[in-house]
């Protein structure tokens, strides 16, 4: 994979057009309205300062573990096996929160064209296209990815330009960085929808062992992602803001929060731009779904190979090089788990979609801030001759930013979830509990890295394609 490979992979399944159109308006209606591109601009900086030591260490562990074999390594054996076990419920129920999206939304985009077709009989179709897809070379699924990226990032700034035409410069009220409105009621919400956004930027070290030139591609895919995607989410935030007027915007996305971006862009555009910008929402999803799945089979894979999943997970198809096994693994608990669901009464996305994916986030940002005290327990331990600021003072500064988001976002995570379920609401519970689980079966094995981990630089064709 090249560097673009992985940085399309990367922005796909952070899903551009899917955060804008259901985490935005949410930031908006339910957070602090008028500062939620100061939100976003928190959120891209704590990630950033977390970033300066990643790709340090993503230089030195070229392993598709990810979170998990960083923990491994800074923070020893227990820390990465209870890492491990958090990373393997985080992807997987994220995963799982995207599909009911994708099914739900798939269902009801087709029938605004008058083709009836039930959101199980979408989901099956979705399934069978990311198994074809994950079956092969992973840079057949990045040029797909690549494409249906490209439509959304052009349709979200065309509305861009289309705002700053209609209201000019003066319309982009410099009011919504004030520190006031930034850090006024509901900043805990808009911060938690934020970094919710940013979910799926820290998959670029998972694809390690697959890139050309690790120590290069990584760095800069992990560089160019983070910045794409903080520049593109503050300008269109900005711009929905001022589209619906800064005053007004809370009030307009809290009346009809889940057409507040498409009614502000037929607006401007007209009712088709907004229907095209509806159709992307599901090639949106479609996208974020293939890339979660393929994120979640290399977590397989690494913690297969370690011995903490059944080692046939670790397969690695002999002509393509895709982890076929865990491919097919991963497909399976989403069917049951959507089976469950639905026999449970659930709506696929408010009641499975939105919980899992809640849950997801929240696992992610945690392994985001475990990864950074890692990186620091890892040099300064080595005592490698690295910047004291970019392997230590800034990775730590940007786990302190990592903690403090996910305080914010246990405490509202009912409302992420829109339930008023107890079992939904307690879901976050399964984290803590894979982590006593993975701690306790990591110490009680003698876990030897992957032969196909490679340090350096060092060369390995053992690894996914």
């Amino acid at each position: 994979m090249s560097t673009a490979d992985i940085v399309f992979f990367v922005l796909a399944g952070v899903a551009p057009m899917g955060a804008v159109v259901a985490l935005l308006s949410l930031a908006v209606a339910l957070g602090n309205g008028p500062g939620v591109p100061g939100s976003y601009l928190i959120a891209g900086a704590a990630l950033a300062l977390f970033s300066a030591g990643y790709v340090r260490m993503s230089r030195r562990i070229t392993n598709v573990g990810g979170f998990y074999t960083f923990a491994r390594e800074g923070l020893g054996r227990r820390a990465g096996g209870a890492t491990a076990y958090i990373a393997l419920v985080a992807y997987n129920v994220a995963t799982i929160g995207v599909f009911g999206g994708l099914a739900y939304f798939g269902s009801q985009v087709l029938g605004q064209f008058g083709i009836a077709a039930p959101w199980p009989v979408c989901g099956l179709v979705a399934v069978a296209m990311v198994a074809v897809l994950a079956y092969f070379e992973v840079t057949m699924s990045a040029k797909v990815l690549g494409v249906a990226l490209a439509a959304e990032v052009l349709v979200l700034l065309g509305f861009d330009v289309a705002t700053l035409v209609e209201h000019g410069f003066h319309g982009f009220s410099l009011r919504v960085f004030a520190p006031s409105v930034v850090l006024g009621g509901g900043f805990g919400v808009s911060l938690m929808f934020a970094f919710g956004s940013f979910v799926g930027f820290e998959a670029t070290a998972l694809y390690g062992e697959e890139a050309r030139n690790p120590r290069r591609s990584v760095p800069r895919a992990t560089y160019v992602s983070l910045a794409i995607i903080t520049v593109f989410y503050l300008c269109t935030t900005w711009a929905a803001i001022s589209a619906a007027g800064t005053d007004q915007a809370q009030r307009t996305a809290k009346a009809d929060p889940s057409n507040f971006v498409f009614n502000a862009a037929a607006g401007l555009l007209g009712k088709g731009y907004a229907d095209l910008m509806g159709i992307l929402v599901v090639t949106s999803l479609f996208a974020a779904f293939l890339a979660f799945h393929c994120n979640t089979a290399r977590y397989h894979v690494a913690l297969a190979r370690d011995g903490l999943l059944p080692r046939s997970l670790a397969k690695i198809h002999p002509r393509h090089g895709s982890p076929a096994t865990a491919s097919a693994w991963q497909l399976g608990l989403l069917a049951a788990t959507t089976i469950g669901f639905t026999l449970a009464g659930q709506d696929p996305y408010l009641g499975m979609g939105v919980s899992l994916y809640g849950l997801g986030v929240l696992g992610i940002v945690l392994l985001q801030a475990v990864a950074a005290a890692s990186i620091v327990g890892f040099f300064l331990r080595r005592r490698e001759q690295e910047s004291i600021w970019g392997a230590v003072v800034a990775p730590a500064l940007g786990c302190a930013g990592l903690v403090g988001g996910l305080v914010v976002m246990v405490v509202n995570y009912p409302t992420l979830t829109g339930s008023d379920l107890t079992w939904v609401n307690s879901l976050p519970w399964a984290l803590p509990a894979a982590a006593v689980i993975g701690a306790v079966a990591a110490g009680r094995r003698t876990v030897v890295p992957a032969s196909a981990e490679k340090r350096e630089g060092t060369a390995s064709g053992n690894g996914p394609r």
